[in-house]
């Protein structure tokens, strides 16, 4: 089976600063894969290098067996086009830790929007589908709602709906709830839940536990710009074997 992502020596800097040092990982179709580790440890780099946000310095990173942001011809690496990369990002679904919705549009134009934009939709089909994933994240009765009148935790929700709304293949989440108040995490983690269980293919940087012990199939610790530790949630979260990984729970368990 083909990896859904594929991590191989991949490094990133900018300027002296060596973000991430030769990452390797793997991740399965329909794994919910969590990273975790200290602030500036090179998650979110990371992430941002998948969909090519980031362009890394070496190695290679391939989403569902294709190159990410480059071709290859023979043993040389060619960048793909603006326009190249902007398609392969259609595949890949992103939730900022700010939810990053249009402040001048609604709740069910935020989620409309891309699919018409990008992919040429029918209005009615974007709205029918867009309706659909706000009753899918809780918030069909906020439709017409702008972002200024949700809550943090409902434009979150919003935000998921709109990426999920290109029908993504890969859904990667950047510390979704970390700017949300403690009371409105729940809202958020359940909608990410119930995507887990209907198979979709999740990368989380995330501090919730709890979550990565309950819901994740693998569980990463990074630490400055490398792979410490990794293995099921459960094992490295209840029986971490690197003194860094014992060191960094300890402190957020």
């Amino acid at each position: 089976m083909t990896a859904m992502v594929k991590a191989e020596g991949v490094h990133k800097s900018y300027g002296a600063a060596h973000i991430l040092r030769g990452i390797d990982l793997e991740v399965a179709p329909r794994e919910v894969f969590c990273l975790v580790g200290p602030s500036g440890s090179g998650k979110s780099t990371f992430l941002r290098c998948i969909n090519h946000l980031e362009k890394i310095n070496a190695g290679r990173l391939s989403v569902d067996g294709q190159l990410v942001g480059y071709r290859q011809k023979g043993d040389k690496l060619y960048e793909l086009k603006d326009r190249e990369v902007a398609a392969q990002r259609r595949d890949i679904g992103m939730v900022f830790q700010r939810f990053n919705l249009f402040p001048h549009m609604t709740a069910l134009a935020n989620v409309m929007e891309a699919p018409i934009q990008v992919k040429g939709e029918a209005r009615a089909v974007a709205r029918a589908r867009a309706e659909r994933l706000l009753d899918r994240v809780g918030l069909a009765d906020k439709a017409g709602n702008y972002p200024s009148q949700l809550s943090g935790g409902q434009q979150q929700r919003v935000a998921i709906a709109r990426a999920l709304a290109m029908e993504p293949k890969l859904m990667l989440f950047d510390e979704p709830t970390s700017a949300l108040d403690p009371e409105l995490v729940g809202d958020v983690l359940d909608v990410m839940r119930g995507l887990a269980e209907d198979g979709m293919t999740m990368i989380v940087v995330t501090h919730e536990m709890g979550f990565a012990r309950e819901v994740g199939d693998s569980l990463v610790f990074m630490d400055g710009g490398v792979v410490v530790e990794s293995g099921h949630p459960r094992d490295v979260l209840g029986n971490p074997q690197h003194e860094r990984t014992k060191a960094f729970l300890s402190k957020v368990l």
